[in-house]
């Protein structure tokens, strides 16, 4: 057993980890930062689906520990057991312990199993972040697998559903909501999404409730997923329902946890009990941006941005770098239609009481329209009809909607509004963009809506 001694001590190294580290050791160079993970070879989270169809291989979705390396950090593969905050000690399975100044929980979430009967079943799975788990399940499962049912509609199931079907894999995808990815997207994108997946032979079980998985003869493997109206007959299973914060650490060191589930942090990362303890990504609680209800996106890019967040503030509080609540920007590809959501839906903003203003653009993403490759640009923006401030947005398009939405999510946490997206300045080449920026068309017709009510009034 040996005592070890570090300034900053990062648990956990997905997204959140990994970027509070490299954070930490640019900001703050003459601190020693250690990042402590269970595993050697961490896999790119938002890559994991791929790895099954476009990638064809584990070893395609590393993440790299040379960014950590490179910034200054240092990186331990273990388990830590058991932290004392007042000793400011954390003891690892082997029985080393660590001394730290600042501590940063990113232990992440684990999956949702839900409490169905014949979730224990062999050939029953979920996605775990986890090599030798996803490189068991792509080399020797999935490729026995001919009839899988996928449980949940949501970005993982449709993503998982695209790629296994890729490999010859009948695939079934349920889902308890009316519609695919309804909880993030408005109708036109959860439709237009379904009806992509079902060209390529992806049957659609919607308003469909699993009540159980049923074994074969030998009790042992799955056979059949129950649902309330049918039987599916199938030889394996994929729960993606989504996930529940780790917060098995900070409950044992008695953080307070929020009734979401995440252990509660401020503005700057920061836990209730100790400003020298900090919680980022999966295992941290998230406000929306506008309403501060809690927010259950659990993103790669969300935790990323938190991790850079508590990197920043370890030792200072710098006022310009705070957490002003969750923007959840998405996007996905299902073969050639991406999409993508950013802030509000309509349907989100409407159920919350926002009164609202609509405008929307259909543009050619390259011009002129007749340029190789080029598709159809959908773009729907939601403004507060009082002050015109974007609250969200939605595309669908080809490749280049995945800056666009970006672009989206920055100008909502900018405040912007409709007129000052009208008079945005960008730039135009007939390969790479529209001749018409989307989001300068989209905020233009909810203007012209906007006078057009104003002179009826």
């Amino acid at each position: 057993m040996t005592d070890i001694s570090t300034d900053v001590l990062i648990v956990g190294g997905g997204p959140a980890g990994m970027m509070t580290g490299i954070t930490a050791a640019q900001f703050w160079p003459h601190k020693k930062v250690l990042l402590v993970r269970p595993e050697a070879d961490a896999v790119v989270p938002c890559g994991i689906p791929y790895i099954f169809g476009t990638l064809g291989g584990t070893e395609e979705d590393i993440a790299g520990r040379a960014p950590l390396l490179a910034a200054g950090g240092e990186l331990r593969i273990g388990n830590i057991v058991s932290i004392d905050q007042k000793k400011c000690t954390a003891r690892l399975a082997d029985g080393d312990t660590i001394h730290w100044e600042r501590l940063v929980l990113a232990t992440g979430a684990d999956n949702f199993i839900p409490p169905i009967p014949g979730t224990e079943l062999d050939g029953v799975f979920n996605i775990e972040k986890d090599y030798d788990y996803l490189d068991n399940l792509f080399g020797n499962l999935i490729p026995n697998i001919q009839r899988l049912a996928i449980i949940g509609g949501g970005f993982i199931g449709v993503e998982f559903a695209d790629e296994v079907r890729k490999r010859g894999i009948e695939v079934h995808l349920i889902e308890m909501l009316p519609h695919l990815m309804q909880a993030a997207f408005d109708l036109d994108a959860c439709e237009a999404v379904e009806a992509q997946l079902k060209s390529h032979g992806v049957h659609l079980h919607t308003s469909a409730r699993v009540t159980a998985l049923l074994p074969d003869a030998t009790g042992i493997h799955i056979a059949a997923v129950q649902m309330e109206n049918e039987t599916l007959a199938v030889d394996g299973v994929l729960i993606a329902i989504g996930v529940r914060p780790n917060v098995a650490l900070a409950a044992s060191m008695s953080l307070t946890l929020s009734r979401s589930g995440g252990i509660w942090v401020d503005a700057f990362q920061r836990s209730r009990e100790n400003p020298h303890i900090f919680a980022v990504g999966d295992c941290a609680h998230k406000q929306d941006f506008f309403t501060r209800k809690a927010s259950h996106a659990m993103i790669a890019s969300q935790a990323a941005a938190e991790g850079r967040i508590a990197g920043m503030n370890l030792y200072s509080l710098r006022q310009l770098r705070h957490n002003a609540g969750s923007v959840s920007v998405y996007a996905s590809k299902i073969d050639s239609l991406a999409f993508g959501v950013a802030g509000l839906t309509q349907r989100v903003a409407e159920m919350e009481g926002f009164p609202i203003l609509i405008g929307e653009s259909h543009l050619p993403d390259h011009h002129p329209a007749s340029m190789p490759n080029t598709t159809t640009l959908y773009c729907r923006l939601i403004f507060a009809a009082d002050s015109l401030q974007l609250l969200g947005g939605q595309i669908m398009g080809g490749d280049t909607i995945g800056e666009i939405i970006n672009t989206i999510g920055l100008a909502i946490q900018m405040h912007a509004t409709a007129p000052d997206i009208t008079s945005m300045q960008f730039g135009s080449q007939p390969r790479l963009t529209p001749s018409l920026h989307p989001m300068v068309a989209a905020a233009g017709d909810a203007l012209r809506r906007h006078f057009t009510m104003q002179n009826a009034n």
